[in-house]
């Protein structure tokens, strides 16, 4: 209910108040000149309260927790049933309408608007002293549950005849997206939202039989600062380094038996290395040197040896942390065996021992992908590949489910034959770039709706 002629009423009762006082007692009494909100909540949302805060100092109302999609249609109508003020609100226009928590009230002026949404006076019990508040009602426009993905301008409009890998790179406090396209060519763009451009990267020295596919970026950090540096293994087995990723050089310490390097976690780089005709583990915890490995009591050299199935081609890996804290890896890549079923998933703690986690349940595994792909996002494991139909999630990494809804590729991938190659930035963005074998150039970006919230 609004009640108009406020002024009128309110100095009506103010005169009966005062005649009432010199008529009983000889006390003059003081009215409170509080014009403050102390508090202020609207109805449930879907049987959930959120929180509204209030800023005194430049007197606006708002929610931290942004409502969730289409709760526009339920605030369009609903009541207001916290608004604590000493004296009494009015809001609207005129100015005069006295606001009342009986009435429900429509919110939509305020949804999304800042500084310029629903106004509100409050007036003190002294009847002089008065402020207004401006309430901010946030609301969500996207799903935050769902994974929105969106075509981004293509690095090259020249197709590639050969192969290409998408890696990011972070130098002081700018991080790149790389797209090497040859062992001399290169494409990037800056990975912050608003500003993606691209530009050709000339100059590269990397040996004409590097292998593309290799390239992985290997953080080291300290108690102050972190370091990423890209590495990459050629066919003859020696590898590359390069910290601003033109400038390759040569890591002789880490010698020529290398067959590929997997940036297991920061500060620990593993390294498939064959020795007489056998793989084995090896780590690096600076990227210069191989920690020394024990040695039995004839003095041979014990390292942990690579098992048969264990990929070494187009190498994709996530770090976690278990329930109790523990950091881990998880892996996949090409198979190296065929006829098998599912897309075997590799865990490890310390960089030289993989375990293989498989599923035994007929119905919850994870079918086998030619060039899979492994993330830990948003605290689950998520796993897809090849045509690129579907997405696979599991919540420990053993039995996989299809997602049906939310988390989803997009269409235009559906039966996908061209080349690909795909990296996680900072902001939490998924980069699938297309290109090689002469197939269109294409760039695709996304990222859980939630993960680009302030307020989540």
């Amino acid at each position: 209910m609004k009640i108009k002629f406020l002024s009128v009423i309110v100095s009506f009762l103010i005169l009966s108040i005062a005649v009432s006082s010199c008529l009983d007692s000889e006390e003059n009494y003081e009215f409170s000149s509080d014009a403050m909100v102390h508090a202020f909540g609207i109805d449930t949302i879907h049987g959930k309260h959120y929180k509204f805060s209030i800023d005194q100092l430049n007197r606006r109302i708002y929610n931290s927790d942004s409502l969730p999609v289409g709760s526009d249609t339920i605030i369009d109508r609903i009541l207001i049933d916290t608004f604590s003020v000493s004296g009494w609100i009015t809001s609207g226009s005129p100015t005069d309408t006295l606001f009342v928590l009986a009435d429900s009230v429509s919110l939509l002026p305020a949804m999304n608007k800042g500084n310029n949404g629903m106004e509100f006076t409050i007036h003190a019990a002294d009847g002089v002293t008065t402020r207004k508040y401006t309430l901010e009602v946030r609301v969500h426009l996207q799903d935050p549950d769902s994974l929105e993905w969106r075509e981004m301008t293509p690095f090259s409009n020249t197709a590639l005849t050969g192969k290409q890998k998408a890696v990011t790179l972070k130098s002081q406090s700018n991080e790149d997206l790389w797209i090497y396209t040859s062992n001399t060519t290169a494409h990037k763009t800056s990975t912050a939202p608003s500003n993606i451009r691209w530009e050709s990267v000339s100059g590269i020295n990397l040996p004409a039989d590097v292998k593309l596919s290799s390239i992985v970026n290997f953080k080291t950090t300290n108690t102050t600062t972190e370091k990423e540096t890209l590495y990459a293994v050629t066919s003859t087995n020696k590898v590359y380094a390069s910290e601003n990723g033109i400038a390759w050089k040569e890591v002789t310490s880490l010698g020529n038996q290398v067959k590929t390097l997997i940036a297991t976690r920061p500060n620990i780089l593993t390294g498939i290395v064959e020795i007489n005709g056998v793989n084995y583990f090896n780590t690096s915890n600076d990227g210069i040197n191989w920690e020394k490995p024990e040695t039995d009591d004839q003095g041979q050299v014990i390292l942990a040896s690579v098992p048969e199935n264990f990929p070494i081609d187009n190498l994709y890996t996530s770090e976690f942390s278990t329930a109790n804290g523990i950091k881990q890896t998880i892996a996949v890549g090409t198979p190296r065996t065929s006829g098998d079923k599912q897309t075997l998933m590799w865990f490890s703690i310390d960089g030289s021992n993989w375990a293989e986690m498989s599923s035994t349940a007929y119905d919850a595994y994870c079918p086998v992908m030619n060039h899979p792909f492994v993330m830990y996002y948003n605290n689950l494991f998520y796993c897809f590949g090849d045509e690129l139909n579907d997405i696979y999630s599991s919540i420990a990494g053993i039995a996989w489910q299809k997602t049906s809804r939310k988390f989803m590729l997009p269409q235009a991938f559906n039966d996908n034959t061209a080349p690909y190659s795909i990296s996680i930035d900072e902001n939490q963005f998924i980069w699938i770039v297309f290109g090689g074998g002469s197939t269109e150039n294409k760039v695709w970006r996304g990222r859980l709706n939630k993960l680009g919230f302030k307020e989540q």
